[in-house]
């Protein structure tokens, strides 16, 4: 399993939204679709204002999960989610998590550490839903964000959720393959292909590599894992809609664009490190009428991230980008820059503000020359 590696860890707006009772008539609902290990802990930054949903075929340890969520509110259903109801191979390998649907093919496997971990070791038939079907038949209203990691069976499970992406789905996180390791197996650009011409779009990729057996890497572990140097075989890749193109452009899937929906996306785009399209959406938002019962000044300034340690407002924050166009990078490069950084930072405060009263002077001195 790969994880993305953008997540803020700290997300003021969304804890905000959250203290707020923003999502308390429509909370967010995260659908996660491989659940073995239980969800991310970054969800929890949405207090009970989420629903979580997830579905492993692994009875055992989907048994355990429910446990562990008790009184939670949470649930996990032992499904095997596939593109339509029927009964398929089910390849159980040494490797626990590394099993699915799909078939590893030893001839190119082999060639990589990895082979030890994709080892069939039985079969068992399995039966297999649609999700569309599954959420229809468990009143299932509307899903949010979906994840999944289900070795090579990404593409047929997504086909088989359709209605639910083109109608509430705002975002995705999609473990995709770029090497075929499996029989049938789409690789990342069968995924790319089939999201974008229902609104997705790629925001951000976590890549893994794999060595070769010809020169394994040296480790301690009798499970091989990611490894610093080798071929890319396979990541997890961020999709979401492009809010604020879709509304700017009147294009309104699904359920079309409300309040919630906007600031939902919002918020998981400030989760995923994407700060800057989440100010982007809503402005977007905010041009088009939606937001009027909120302050979006004050949500936009939630989104700006810090100058050094200092937090600053959107409308400060650009200020300074403005002035740092107009200045020189200090000489002596990035040790030189870093002393004066230390230097201003020990002046005293009514100084720093004289300082910067001035260079915004001057840069309007230089504007005016210019024109």
């Amino acid at each position: 399993m790969v994880s993305l590696k953008n997540i803020d860890s700290s997300p003021d707006f969304t804890r905000h939204l959250a203290s707020s009772r923003a999502f308390e008539g429509k909370p967010l609902v995260i659908v996660d679709v491989g659940a073995r290990g239980g969800f991310a802990k970054y969800w929890s930054c949405y207090g009970d204002q989420i629903k979580l949903i997830g579905f492993e075929p692994d009875a055992e340890e989907c048994e355990q999960l429910n446990r562990q969520a008790a009184g939670s509110g949470n649930r996990y259903f032992p499904v095997a989610l596939h593109q339509n109801t029927g009964r398929k191979t089910f390849y159980i390998t040494a490797y626990p998590p590394s099993s699915g649907f799909n078939q590893p093919i030893i001839e190119e496997v082999g060639r990589f550490t990895d082979k030890v971990n994709l080892s069939v070791v039985r079969t068992i038939e399995m039966e297999t839903i649609d999700f569309d079907s599954f959420a229809g038949n468990n009143n299932i209203d509307y899903v949010d964000f979906i994840k999944l990691d289900t070795e090579g069976a990404e593409l047929d499970i997504l086909k088989g959720a359709r209605q639910y992406l083109k109608k509430s789905v705002l975002g995705l996180s999609v473990e995709v393959g770029f090497q075929k390791w499996h029989r049938d197996q789409p690789v990342f650009c069968d995924i790319d292909s089939f999201l974008r011409p229902i609104g997705f779009k790629l925001f951000d990729l976590a890549i893994n590599r794999s060595s070769r057996e010809a020169l394994p890497p040296l480790t301690h572990s009798p499970i091989p894992g990611p490894a610093e140097r080798g071929q890319i075989s396979f990541g997890q890749a961020l999709y979401l809609r492009d809010g604020a193109y879709e509304i700017a452009s009147s294009k309104h899937p699904g359920d079309g664009w409300d309040d919630t929906k906007v600031l939902k996306l919002a918020s998981f785009m400030e989760l995923f490190c994407l700060t800057d399209c989440a100010i982007e959406l809503i402005q977007a938002a905010k041009n088009k009428g939606l937001l009027q019962a909120f302050d979006t000044d004050r949500l936009i300034d939630l989104l700006v991230p810090p100058l050094g340690k200092r937090k600053v407002s959107y409308r400060e924050y650009l200020e300074s980008v403005r002035v740092a166009s107009l200045t020189k990078p200090p000489a002596g490069g990035a040790p030189a820059a870093r002393a004066k950084r230390l230097a201003v930072r020990w002046l005293p405060e009514p100084l720093r503000r004289v300082i910067r009263v001035c260079l915004t002077r001057l840069r309007d001195t230089i504007d005016g020359m210019i024109k």
